[in-house]
């Protein structure tokens, strides 16, 4: 989790003026949701992980907001690279994905300035009873406050589970910890108990994507998206998809 955060309501904008005339910037819009009740009100994290084909990201990369009643969200300020899109509420399992933003287009190109055509859709899960919601409740309140000892201990008593949905949100809850080589077991786990688990086939590709494994992203993109009908994924799993392809032939031509 960053140290520092600007928290803004609804729309966050970049604050520097000479930081604002410098570079293009890109307004993206978002939704969360819950499976029982709809839109919720959540905090938002978003963080610029790394640039363009995966060199360092110049800009501000750390925002926090919050959504509006219904669940959405606002927020200016991107330039190509990988983001995180992190929801949080008390109660709930926490969502996070990683997407590519414009990734292989050359910072010079003014990509950055367009405003994409798809909205991240992040979904609230809900917290499971018993000894399992317990262990992941534990395991939230350890990656907010960024105890990583504690959220490993308690997502490890859960490695074995044969509940899918309890393997999805703990790879959930470190992948929103930014620990991805921790997140991709727990994902794979729930793959090999529900091949059609849209949140963990997702948030392999997620994982991927966090770890610059950019060919193994495109393909566990494409992978998710079979397992979605909802119009929203549909549409910014098909960009991720394009644009790691994109990228892919760029690196192909001109190598690392």
């Amino acid at each position: 989790m960053p140290a520092r955060r600007f928290a803004l309501s609804g729309v966050a904008v970049v604050g520097c003026a000479a930081i604002v005339a410098a570079q293009p910037l890109s307004r993206l819009k978002g939704r969360v949701v819950t499976a029982v009740d709809g839109a919720v009100a959540a905090e938002i994290h978003i963080e610029a992980l790394y640039g363009f084909r995966g060199d360092d990201y110049a800009g501000q990369r750390n925002y926090t907001l919050k959504a509006d009643a219904k669940g959405e969200w606002a927020l200016i300020g991107f330039r190509p690279g990988a983001w995180a899109f992190e929801a949080w509420a008390d109660g709930r399992v926490p969502d996070a994905i990683v997407l590519p933003i414009n990734l292989g287009a050359a910072p010079s190109s003014g990509v950055g300035g367009d405003t994409p055509t798809w909205h991240p859709l992040l979904r609230f899960a809900p917290m499971p009873q018993g000894p399992s919601g317990d262990l992941l409740r534990e395991a939230v309140a350890a990656a907010r406050s960024r105890n990583r000892q504690t959220m490993t201990a308690a997502l490890a008593r859960l490695a074995e589970s044969n509940d899918a949905s309890v393997l999805s949100a703990a790879g959930r809850i470190c992948l929103a910890a930014r620990d991805a080589p921790s997140a991709r077991p727990f994902f794979r786990r729930a793959l090999s108990r529900d091949p059609e688990l849209f949140s963990a086939a997702l948030g392999m590709a997620s994982s991927a994507l966090m770890q610059k494994d950019f060919d193994t992203a495109g393909t566990e993109f494409a992978e998710a998206r079979k397992l979605t009908t909802d119009r929203d994924e549909r549409s910014y799993l098909s960009a991720a998809v394009a644009d790691l392809t994109k990228l892919h032939i760029t690196w192909k031509r001109t190598g690392p």
